[in-house]
């Protein structure tokens, strides 16, 4: 707990060092050249920032490459895979600031750095069903586990079809269009963010279930699945709800003109979160409980 403690702190200063960097480095861009970069962010981005940004990501990514395959855990591949892709959109960050008219370049970067985290989230869905699976009794959750993976990832694809939707309708010329598209990306947002928050609720309703039932978590060698699955989906939570504020000031928002926030409480969180597993890779618990399903159901007989 404590070696976990003492690495996210050196995380978070190293995020800080970015974000201070990203600050400094933020400079107006001249009016009577604008540019891709500063009609969306109003702001040039730091390459120093991005650079910090991406090797953090980068490291993350191979420790959790190095644990999937120790532990031989190909169910989790989704989650190295998405580290890597953000890594690969901040470093597109620094050729971004170079180029700012370009837009393929932009599109990659804000592509690698928007649709990663939603396999993190995938992650915990899977998690969850194989915690509800091998270590406790099925009655505990709300939703069949094999199913929850399925409903909560079709939840999420059809709020990023709303918000792409969304998206093509602000792109219009229109001022009608515009307003609309606004309003149906955000509506795809929030409706994004409270489907996370009902899972979020999926996993108390199981933690409380469990204790009133008389087991005590921090003695069951599956304990700490309950306490990593809250953790991260909290720092994940963070993110969402940083991405509805900044989305509803609109696109010359504080939040969205400010290079330090975009750090500060969307990467870093999800940093956080996916660092988790890496100290507290979820196999280990898995294999080591000793508690099966039959076990809690005679237990409950009883």
């Amino acid at each position: 707990m404590r070696s976990m403690q003492s690495v996210n702190i050196l995380v978070i200063v190293a995020f800080l060092i970015g974000a201070a960097s990203a600050t400094n480095d933020n400079s107006t861009i001249s009016v009577e050249q604008p540019t891709i970069v500063s009609a969306v962010y109003k702001y040039s981005p730091s390459k120093v920032a991005a650079g910090v940004a991406g090797g953090l990501y980068f490291v993350a990514s191979l420790c959790l490459f190095t644990r999937l395959f120790m532990n031989k855990a190909w169910w989790g591949l989704c989650l190295p895979i998405a580290s890597t892709l953000m890594s690969v959109g901040f470093f597109m960050r620094i050729p971004m600031a170079m180029n700012p008219n370009s837009l393929p370049i932009f599109m990659v970067q804000s592509l690698l750095t928007l649709l990663p985290p939603a396999a993190y989230l995938a992650f915990n869905y899977i998690l969850y069903g194989r915690f509800i699976v091998n270590c406790v009794d099925r009655r505990y959750s709300w939703i069949k586990p094999e199913r929850v993976a399925r409903y909560f990832v079709i939840s999420d694809i059809t709020t990023f079809l709303i918000q792409g939707a969304g998206g093509g309708l602000e792109a219009s010329t229109n001022e009608t269009s515009e307003k609309l598209g606004a309003d149906v990306l955000l509506a795809g947002l929030i409706l994004q963010t409270l489907s996370f928050a009902f899972f979020m609720i999926l996993v108390l309703h199981v933690w409380h279930s469990i204790i009133r039932d008389g087991f005590l978590p921090r003695q069951e060698p599956w304990g700490p699945i309950l306490w990593i699955l809250m953790f991260s989906s909290t720092a994940y939570m963070v993110r969402c709800i940083y991405r509805v504020i900044e989305l509803g000031q609109g696109t010359g928002g504080y939040l969205l003109t400010h290079e330090i926030y975009f750090y500060l409480l969307d990467s870093l969180p999800l940093l956080i979160g996916i660092c988790t597993y890496i100290f507290y890779w979820p196999s280990k618990y898995l294999e080591a409980s000793v508690k099966s399903v039959h076990e809690m159901e005679v237990t409950e007989q009883i």
